[in-house]
């Protein structure tokens, strides 16, 4: 039985910090695109505004996404997720508001539309990933067969974007095949993480239960230790010789005679 433990205080301090600066940076975003809508005429500025507001409120989507990661077994891969978001975020900006000064190229806008493929699997692929501790074998075929063709679809658009001489006819053809598979897989798996949740369920009520009585039980050895004025090894040798202090156990019993 595997039980998800909870996540350490420094990993909630920065989920919240992320929440925190996500909102305050849509919000701004926000603030901005209203004041120009509400202004005189659109025009370039208000126009890269606009875009800006969108720009941060898509990423905010996908950093939100990778960060529920955090704090579980798999939050290398929301780190990672948080990371690109906001790498391509920023070089999204650079492009907008900037894009006179760069070196001018098909590289630049490569790297960008490698970035949102990138961004939007680590998002989507984030959110399934929460159902990674799941038992059902269904559920778990299920979900790794979906971000295998996940993996498979980003290939073949990083593949597109940066190759560009492809077949025109089977090519779109099989990235078409497989995205849909995906996305079926996508909308399927949860589903079935839902229905058949009983089971897990079960088990995370039992691993919650027996995660409270072992810390009740701790904390009783050690006010019983503490009133005693005793370590909680002082106080196990005390009640029982027998036990070991560092392990906590008991030795092997002795053998029956002949």
């Amino acid at each position: 039985m595997t039980t998800e433990s909870p996540a350490p205080p420094s990993v909630s301090v920065l989920r919240r910090l992320i929440v925190w600066i996500i909102v305050i940076s849509f919000g701004l975003a926000a603030i901005g695109g209203i004041t120009v809508l509400l202004g005189g005429s659109l025009g370039e500025p208000a126009g890269k505004v606009l875009a800006t507001t969108a720009i941060v409120g898509a990423f905010s989507v996908a950093v939100l996404c990778c960060a529920s990661l955090l704090g579980r077994r798999l939050r290398a891969f929301g780190v990672a997720g948080v990371v690109i978001s906001l790498v391509t975020l920023a070089w999204s900006l650079v492009l907008l508001w900037a894009s006179e000064g760069l070196p001018q190229g098909d590289a630049v806008w490569r790297l960008l539309g490698t970035g949102i493929a990138l961004t939007a699997a680590s998002a989507l692929a984030s959110l399934l990933l929460l159902l990674a501790d799941r038992r059902r074998p269904v559920v778990r075929v299920g979900l790794w067969v979906t971000l295998g063709l996940f993996a498979i679809v980003v290939a073949m658009v990083i593949y597109l974007i940066w190759a560009g001489d492809v077949d025109s006819d089977v090519f779109p053809r099989v990235l078409g095949i497989v995205a849909i598979l995906a996305a079926l897989g996508a909308v399927i798996v949860p589903v079935m993480s839902l229905l058949l949740r009983d089971d897990a369920a079960e088990r995370a009520a039992v691993g919650s239960v027996t995660d409270a009585s072992a810390r009740a039980i701790a904390d009783r050895v050690q006010k019983a230790a503490a009133r005693r004025g005793l370590t909680i090894e002082q106080f196990l040798d005390a009640v029982d010789p027998a036990v070991d202090p560092v392990h906590g156990s008991f030795p092997p019993a002795p053998r029956p005679g002949p």
